[in-house]
């Protein structure tokens, strides 16, 4: 949908600064998600919880779908400051306590209140990129967010195989709310630079979802807890209360996303579910590799962490190509070419899970995952504004965003149920997991086949027939 005509943009000026201090938040958050990902595996060994090791790594995603959904109608009504400065404060809180936490189940308190802050960071900059960005130059600013990941991969994986082997883990977590601290001030001088925006959204709105988003939050924090059960205590009523558990995410999370997306629907709702999936096949993947390189192939967490690097800088390069895409016509196959390279890169991990496969087999398959979800994942959010009217764009940042987070959170605790039930017999739990994960991004592919508005005879040129 075109953009409303008298919509203000923000000078020259002010969108480089907004690029350059968006883009220096989201690589903040990307260096504690590939640093904590790389010290995960020590963090649980050492904390004696490493049958917490999934609910460790997805409880963050699970606790931000809630804030996320909140997000939304909070950011139309008034705006993005303080749900921005909100969450930048509560997610540095959740870091501090998992720096201090004696004990496992302290350190999942922590990464459950570092989730509810970052459910409040994304949507704000979403929507100053929709409100107040020329739609010709919204790719750019997609590919930059995406390839925030370049530096954090660079070194995040390295400081943190570092701190973690020569220093301590809980440095990881300690590293982010000192960045955050400089930014902080950086952040108010570009908010100050932007032309005034009228948001006229209701909080009574908030009444509506902060139902559904609870609901859905909860269920899958359920099923995170589940994924710690250890395998000897899976019984029929914990299966039930999967499926249960399952279900009731996916009937709360409905009035969150736009209408039709349960349903994959042409268009929106299906553009909705592509991201997802694309996310969640990624980030349940990922938390895998270092374990999995670890305990098969015994690589210390600093080479382990290389992996990570890799994937992050192809995402990168694949946002970049993405960006370059100018034609309507050939970015409409964006998101089929991103999710088949995605489908490729996943599937070719499996073999790793066997000692006798050289490891470096890994690095190369999840370099090609990273290209594909590079392709497919910024160019899904373009996609989405595009189709959004100006006035709903911070609802369809948060749609987006729930859609992210809970695909995520549902896939880590999926993949972790799987790793439980077959916990102890080394190569089988990898290759379960990653056969799953497969399936997964295979489905992506299907649905990629959908992410295009169904078009109808109003939508033809002049003496154009519909078939």
């Amino acid at each position: 949908m075109a953009r409303n005509s008298r919509t203000r943009t923000a000078s020259e000026s002010a969108q480089r600064w907004l690029l350059w201090v968006a883009t220096a938040m989201i690589t903040c958050i990307a260096f504690e998600a590939l640093a904590v990902t790389t010290a995960m595996p020590t963090v649980t060994e050492d904390l004696n919880g490493e049958h917490l090791f999934a609910l460790a790594n997805g409880i963050t995603l699970a606790a931000q779908l809630i804030t996320t959904a909140l997000c939304g109608p909070w950011t139309d009504a008034k705006g993005v400051r303080t749900p921005l400065f909100s969450g930048l404060i509560i997610f540095s809180l959740g870091l501090l306590i998992c720096t201090a936490a004696p004990t496992i189940e302290i350190l999942v308190l922590g990464r459950l209140i570092q989730g509810l802050g970052g459910g409040l960071c994304v949507v704000p900059l979403y929507v100053l990129v929709g409100r107040l960005v020329p739609a010709e130059r919204q790719p750019t600013f997609f590919a930059a967010f995406s390839a925030a990941w370049v530096v954090p991969s660079l070194i995040g994986p390295s400081v943190s195989g570092f701190l973690t082997q020569h220093v301590h883990w809980r440095w990881v977590f300690a590293i982010v709310p000192i960045l955050l601290i400089i930014l902080l001030p950086l952040l108010g001088k570009v908010l100050a630079m932007l032309p005034h925006m009228e948001f006229t959204g209701r909080l009574s709105k908030l009444k509506v979802v902060a139902l559904p988003a609870f609901g859905a939050g909860l269920a899958a924090i359920a099923l995170q807890v589940m994924s710690g059960i250890e395998a000897e205590d899976f019984t029929p009523l914990t299966f039930v209360g999967i499926a249960v558990a399952a279900v009731v995410a996916v009937l709360f999370v409905r009035p969150l996303l736009p209408k039709g997306t349960i349903r994959v629907v042409r268009g929106l709702p299906a553009t909705v579910v592509m991201r997802g999936l694309l996310n969640g096949t990624f980030l349940a993947v990922e938390i895998y590799l270092p374990l999995m390189l670890q305990r098969v192939h015994g690589w210390e967490p600093l080479n382990a962490g290389l992996t990570l690097t890799v994937g992050s800088i192809t995402w990168a390069l694949g946002s970049f190509l993405q960006a370059r895409v100018k034609d309507p016509g050939n970015r409409k196959k964006l998101a089929t070419a991103g999710s088949t390279i995605l489908f490729v890169g996943v599937a070719c991990t499996i073999p790793v899970a066997w000692v006798s496969v050289p490891p470096f087999m890994l690095i190369i398959a999840w370099a090609v995952a990273g290209l594909g979800i590079g392709i497919a994942y910024p160019a899904m959010a373009t996609h989405a504004l595009t189709l959004t009217p100006i006035e709903t764009q911070g609802q369809t940042s948060s749609a987006l965003q729930v859609s992210d987070t809970l695909g995520a959170s549902l896939s880590i605790a999926f993949a972790g149920i799987v790793f439980a039930l077959i916990a102890g017999q080394g190569t089988a739990a990898f290759v379960a997991v990653l056969s799953a994960m497969s399936a997964l991004a295979l489905s992506s592919v299907f649905v990629s086949f959908r992410v295009e508005p169904k078009v109808t005879e109003t939508d033809l040129p002049l003496g154009t027939a519909s078939r």
